[in-house]
């Protein structure tokens, strides 16, 4: 109904309005929200026809056709990101982006990566990123009014900054013939806040810190490989923390009740008011698997998904922690050791 015929001299506001119009149809479905049933809304085309009298309409039309398509093969696998991808972009391309909190993948899986026993590996580039975080809580079930402990999801507080990366440590094999892995250096800390349900905030200091995971793999890293181990959990605020009132664990203020107040007597309220002027650093421990589903023999590269158990901070002692469970995607890369390593 709303057809339009062009001459020659028109044929180039033609092509530069058809560029555009194909160009943003393109970005729009790439860029439309996934529905429940795993498809994709499509993208309504425009309902007016053009007829081209030109005798170079059919390359131009062809030019015009390969614009979709260009734009669908950059967007098919927007999730996925490779160690190759992440090397070829610049810092400006990468900055505001969110892309530095992100672990790469291996594309494809191709095979296993044989370890020879008595030689010397290392484990370099290994990221963490979590997917989900749950606090333990108790819930009451409405129904019957029984009260029970259950994993809850949470709200993440913090920004794109609570990715584990550029860990790296020794992969050998121990002498009861197990795979081991022993964490040594790398950002493997950070300080990250979750709000539960119901409002609170859970601050926790996600980490692997000497982390010892091992393997019952026989001759190496393949799919299916899986590894589990303990680490370390430091305190979330360090010794030289003041709280509100200037107190802090080796600087600051050692009371602020005064001593008539901690020498008062009587029970109530005395263990509280201690574990709040008490300020102490603790560490306490964590577990840790994680399973391979990818391998890149050739270049080394792993990735797979882990799920972690730790404990949240405790405020420097005055509270009690919570559980907290932590599932995501892991990513590293396998070479044999050097020597000049550290450890």
């Amino acid at each position: 109904a709303c057809g339009v015929t062009m001459e020659d001299s028109k044929l180039a506001a033609m092509l530069t309005k058809g560029s555009v119009l194909a160009a943003s149809l393109a970005v729009a479905s790439a860029f439309q929200p996934t529905t429940l049933t795993g498809f994709q809304p499509k993208v309504r085309q425009a309902a007016c026809g053009v007829t081209m009298e030109a005798s170079g309409m059919q390359k131009a039309a062809a030019g015009l056709a390969a614009l979709p398509l260009a734009f669908s093969l950059g967007a098919a696998d927007a999730n996925a990101l490779t160690s190759a991808d992440v090397r070829s972009l610049t810092y400006q391309q990468i900055k505001g982006t969110g892309l530095a909190n992100r672990c790469p993948e291996v594309d494809v899986s191709s095979g296993d990566i044989e370890l020879v026993k008595g030689t010397k590996y290392k484990i370099t580039d290994l990221c963490l990123e979590p997917k989900s975080f749950q606090i333990e809580e108790e819930v009451v079930k409405k129904r019957t009014g029984e009260t029970k402990k259950e994993f809850v999801d949470t709200k993440l507080m913090t920004r794109a900054t609570y990715t584990l990366t550029g860990i790296e440590g020794p992969l050998f094999f121990d002498k009861d013939g197990s795979l081991t892995f022993l964490e040594k250096e790398g950002i493997d800390y950070a300080a990250t806040t979750v709000q539960l349900p119901g409002g609170e905030r859970v601050p926790f200091m996600f980490t692997v810190k000497d982390l010892e995971a091992k393997s019952s793999s026989p001759s190496g890293i393949s799919t299916g490989t899986e590894f589990g181990g303990t680490f370390k959990v430091p305190s979330y605020r360090s010794g030289l923390f003041l709280d509100p009132k200037g107190r802090g664990g080796t600087t600051g203020y050692d009371m602020a009740q005064a001593l008539p107040g901690m020498e008062a007597d009587g029970v109530e309220g005395q263990e509280e008011l201690f574990k709040e002027t008490n300020k102490v650093f603790q560490v306490t421990d964590g577990t840790i698997e994680f399973a391979v589903n990818k391998v890149d023999p050739a270049s080394g590269e792993f990735s797979g998904v882990f799920v972690s158990e730790q404990l949240s901070d405790t405020d420097m002692g005055s509270k009690a922690p919570k559980k907290v469970l932590l599932k995501g995607i892991i990513f590293g890369k396998v070479g044999q050791a050097t020597g000049d390593e550290s450890y």
